[in-house]
């Protein structure tokens, strides 16, 4: 029998495909996932192979161990046969009130420096007036209107791309975090499709190394006319979260890198007020 004739007659075993995927990307052996998770390497071994069945407890050991999202940790327990052990409520939830709190006043104090929310396909939900002012001085008042995505703003030659003085590195810096996230993700076909999008884009960069992880820090130099503001982006996430969707929620803040560029925002500010 050839080996694809086998592998179509091989019972299906969803829970161990996905720990050794995750166990191969995070370049674990059996040995030390067993040791990080607690229980046996001859355990984890009939549970990867399918001769013996998770408990659910033994699934979110793996999971913790492997350091998965929450999504993940999803995945996983269905995998196994079991009900989620997390929520996916959309922003507006009467629950996640608090944390929008949270976020309208990190987007407000932030101000007159541009800052905005992206879920984990990089769209962006949320941006506060100085984000939107400068959006809006770059590349019009009708473009915002559509939705926006913060990877394609930067990466696509039709939109900021001949507003970033520094382009070929900025878009370097994006795709490599890009597709960082895409590949701890496999499992996300929205992420996947959002990204197979991205690399679909014109004229992008030479390719990032499989081995190289974006640092939290990005330079961005945006100059249109006789205006002039260089940019570093951070990007923060809510601590701890107990929900998909606050967990996959990025909060992007920019800060001016030296004063010319601030006394720019400042200016800015003072038109819209």
């Amino acid at each position: 029998m050839d080996t694809r004739a086998f592998r179509r007659l091989r019972p299906a075993n969803p829970v161990g495909d996905l720990l050794r995927g995750w166990r191969s990307r995070r370049a674990l052996s059996q040995a030390e996932l067993a040791f990080e998770a607690g229980i046996s390497v001859k355990h984890l071994s009939y549970v990867e192979t399918g001769k013996a069945a998770a408990s659910r407890d033994i699934l979110l050991q793996l999971a913790s161990a492997l350091d998965l999202t929450l999504r993940d940790h999803n995945a996983l327990l269905e995998a196994g046969g079991f009900a989620r052990q997390y929520g996916e409520r959309d922003l507006s939830a009467p629950e996640l009130a608090e944390a929008r709190r949270a976020v309208d006043l990190l987007l407000l104090r932030h101000e007159p420096f541009p800052a905005i929310v992206t879920d984990r396909r990089w769209n962006v939900m949320q941006a506060n007036r100085a984000a939107s002012r400068l959006m809006t001085m770059l590349l019009g008042p009708a473009r915002m209107q559509r939705p926006l995505n913060h990877m394609r703003m930067f990466l696509a030659p039709d939109e900021l791309k001949p507003f970033v003085e520094n382009w070929p590195m900025v878009a370097a810096a994006l795709l490599a975090r890009a597709r960082h996230e895409a590949m701890a993700a496999p499992l996300d076909e929205a992420l996947q499709s959002t990204w197979r999008e991205l690399m679909r884009l014109p004229q992008l960069p030479a390719a990032t190394e499989d081995n190289f992880v974006p640092g939290p820090l990005c330079e961005v130099r945006l100059r249109k006319g006789d205006v002039g503001i260089g940019l570093i982006g951070a990007v923060l996430t809510l601590g701890t979260p107990q929900d998909v969707t606050l967990q996959e929620l990025r909060v992007e803040m920019f800060m001016p890198v030296d004063a010319a560029s601030e006394a720019a925002l400042t200016a800015l500010a003072a038109q819209d007020a």
